[in-house]
């Protein structure tokens, strides 16, 4: 539930703050179909590292949700990306625990963060693939248009987990100091 709520929270912020600021500073012809900054990939990879395969439920569910309502998307149209963007996630995750030949979750419950940037960079390139070839096939464009969706998706993709990474550590720095504060 937590994860549901968190991603709704990510990609609100994201729609209605991030996107006019990056509209204001380049275009929106290169902002159109895909964000620059995409921060709910954040939290799609970090939900699935802490929690496991069971975040692939809400994260479906509230990218379901997020591109039905604010995106505007058909019903077959939002499941099909959101069951791409889920996939790509559980793919990314083993492809990495298939090449490493170990377990990516850490039982000591540290956080690995070249692990999650190596494994997010494995989704956002799974997702902007499938996604951008998804687009096409039902927009007919051209392949050039496939190119620089694949890329900007994929851009959006691993800035957003960059600044997702940043506000997670800041979020979780100032959870320790109220710990802290709290005990003495």
């Amino acid at each position: 539930m937590k994860t549901f709520v968190i991603f709704i929270l990510a990609f609100i912020f994201h729609k209605y703050l991030l996107c006019p600021i990056e509209i204001f500073i380049f275009s929106e012809e290169t902002t159109d179909h895909a964000s620059l900054i995409y921060l709910p990939h954040a939290v799609r990879i970090i939900a699935y590292y802490i929690i496991g395969p069971i975040a692939l439920l809400p994260i479906f569910l509230s990218q379901c949700l997020t591109n039905i309502f604010f995106n505007e998307a058909g019903l077959i149209i939002a499941g099909n990306l959101s069951f791409i963007s889920t996939f790509s996630i559980f793919a990314g995750f083993y492809l990495y625990r298939f090449i490493k030949k170990g377990n990516l979750f850490n039982i000591n419950a540290t956080v690995d963060w070249k692990k999650i940037i190596i494994v997010g960079f494995l989704v956002s390139i799974f997702n902007s693939t499938l996604s951008s070839l998804y687009i096409n096939y039902f927009e007919q464009s051209s392949g050039h248009f496939h190119e620089y969706l694949n890329f900007n998706y994929l851009i959006g993709d691993m800035l957003g987990l960059v600044l997702g990474m940043l506000l997670f550590i800041v979020f979780l720095f100032f959870f320790k100091y109220w710990i802290r504060n709290v005990r003495n």
